[in-house]
């Protein structure tokens, strides 16, 4: 049985723990992976067969705990704490990584967690950007402020059992109710391809709380959530979806804290990239989220442009090896082609372009204020 060890704070709050796979990881793979096909969804532009996997083992005791410790620094929450007008009653943490939560940084970029998550996913996957990794959904119980219920949680994730709310412990005694409640989250696709969902909770006595996948056919499909310390991937852009609420039977934990990290396929090249600031520009500090999406769109024009080249070398030792010539006997590239290439680049600019509103806009929410900048003219 694994033991959970205290986590390390400073006198000051600040949590200072490096991330080390050998203690903070314990991943199994996913036993079963839906396939878009399998949801009604095989006609969708999806880059990845796989749609979502079934919840797998991803942190160990110790590693949820360093995680909920580092999230919940007070100057995480200080710093960080934001929510949206989607649907239901949340508070979100983000954009923390890597420089007021390095920790969660570490665990979501380290090489044996990446090589889990594409182990799990079937699929060569990269972080999207820093801004994304460890994104965290809070559900906050009834007649509770946000910031103050997230400041009484703790780093032990069982800390909070048997203080169940006497609404929730009043609301959890039949299914019908869970049903029926918003969710956490409204229905939505995700803003980026993939996600990696933990659960940071002990929901071991609650009610629902799976994730609604609209299939093809406008049925809704149930996908189990995840346990303590276990994850589910998704290919969460491509999937309507909504996170189901949950609720605590009598006596048990009330608390449910999900961590989210988006990521894409390693290689821009070859899929078109839905990806857009929609659901989440409303939650985003403007200036971070800006520039760190600028770069991920020239990086994938970097990479677009680098796997045409593969394409046309790997034709020019085609044609060379066929008529035995060094010089080209037969084309290997036609304007057209040439021409639809230019115009995925300029759609793929064009919607970079589109995501951005202007700094002040009244969507603008939570980008930090200093006197005399002019937030709409660069440096």
């Amino acid at each position: 049985m694994q033991t959970i060890e205290e986590p390390h704070t400073t006198a000051a709050g600040h949590h200072d723990v490096a991330f080390d796979p050998a203690r903070h990881l314990a991943f199994e793979p996913p036993k079963e992976r839906l396939t878009m096909s399998q949801l009604g969804l095989g006609d969708t532009p999806a880059p990845s067969g796989v749609a979502v996997t079934s919840p797998f083992s991803l942190a160990s005791p110790t590693g949820v705990r360093e995680l909920r410790a580092s999230l919940l620094q007070p100057k995480c929450i200080a710093k960080h704490l934001v929510w949206n007008d989607l649907n239901g009653p949340h508070a979100q943490l983000r954009g923390m990584a890597p420089h007021t939560a390095k920790f969660i940084y570490d665990f979501w970029t380290h090489p044996e967690t990446m090589r889990a998550l594409c182990e799990a996913a079937n699929e060569e996957l990269v972080p999207f950007y820093d801004y994304e990794i460890g994104s965290t959904n809070f559900q906050v119980p009834a007649g509770k402020e946000r910031g103050q219920y997230i400041k009484s949680l703790s780093a032990d994730p069982f800390a909070n059992a048997g203080r169940a709310s006497a609404g929730n412990a009043q609301s959890s005694a039949s299914s019908e109710d869970t049903d029926d409640a918003p969710p956490v989250v409204g229905f939505h696709r995700d803003a980026y391809p993939w996600v990696c969902v933990l659960m940071l909770s002990d929901v071991s006595g609650m009610k629902g709380g799976e994730t609604a996948l609209r299939m093809g056919s406008g049925e809704l499909f149930k996908a189990r959530g995840p346990a303590l310390g276990s994850a589910v991937m998704m290919q969460g852009g491509y999937i309507t979806h909504a996170a189901l609420p949950a609720q605590a039977v009598p006596g048990a934990s009330s608390e449910r804290i999900t961590m989210v990290t988006a990521f894409r396929k390693r290689d821009a090249f070859g899929w078109k990239d839905i990806s857009n600031l929609g659901n989440i520009r409303t939650a985003s500090n403007w200036n971070e989220i800006y520039a760190q999406w600028v770069v991920s769109r020239l990086e994938g024009i970097q990479e677009k442009a680098a796997g045409f080249q593969r394409v046309l070398e790997a034709r020019r030792r085609y044609v060379q090896q066929r008529y035995n010539d060094g010089f080209l006997q037969a084309p290997i590239i036609t304007h057209d082609e040439v021409l639809r290439f230019k115009e995925e680049l300029d759609e793929h600019l064009q919607r970079a372009l589109d995501e951005m509103k202007p700094y002040g806009d009244p969507t603008d929410l939570w980008t930090p204020r200093l006197p005399g900048v002019n937030s709409n003219a660069s440096l």
